[in-house]
């Protein structure tokens, strides 16, 4: 496994409260200038999950763009995913509604798994109370707060 050198002089310490919007995009501007390890499908990934934290409100598909990602890159760019990992969790959280015409409940967001299938079946489980019926369950992804247009990235 080969570590990922980036700058860490925007030091990042991802927690809800403390954790700015453009965390996530140091990492991937991090890894946009890796000189090895890096193929031009990666790249081109990266800047797509770039261009959707940036300019997209949608985190479902932020989660599929970035699990493809992590199954991709995290062997050889651990620490980068890691800092990615907390960041998603900090700013999009699952909305799961467990019968249809009830109402929803929020559960956090917790990126251990590779596939959005199994982090959507992840999040499910965890909303769920013993006894309680499954009818037509749901889980929906959403960004808790969007990145400020204002944030100082660029790629050097």
């Amino acid at each position: 496994m080969q570590a990922a050198s980036f700058d860490s002089s925007h030091p990042c310490t991802c927690t809800p409260v403390t954790c700015h919007g453009g965390c996530a995009l140091q990492v991937i501007d991090s890894l946009l200038r890796e000189r090895q390890g890096v193929s031009g499908e990666q790249v081109d990934a990266l800047l797509d999950l770039r261009f959707l934290l940036r300019h997209g409100d949608d985190a479902e598909v932020i989660l599929k763009v970035f699990c493809q990602l992590r199954l991709a890159m995290e062997a050889n760019h651990y620490l980068a995913f890691y800092r990615l990992r907390r960041w998603l969790e900090n700013h999009i959280e699952a909305q799961v509604r467990l019968c249809r015409g009830r109402p929803e409940t929020t559960v956090s967001l917790k990126l251990d798994r590779f596939c959005l299938e199994a982090v959507r079946s992840q999040c499910l489980r965890a909303a769920l109370q013993p006894g309680q019926p499954l009818l037509a369950p749901r889980v929906r992804f959403a960004l808790r707060v969007a990145i400020p247009a204002n944030a100082e990235l660029a790629l050097a």
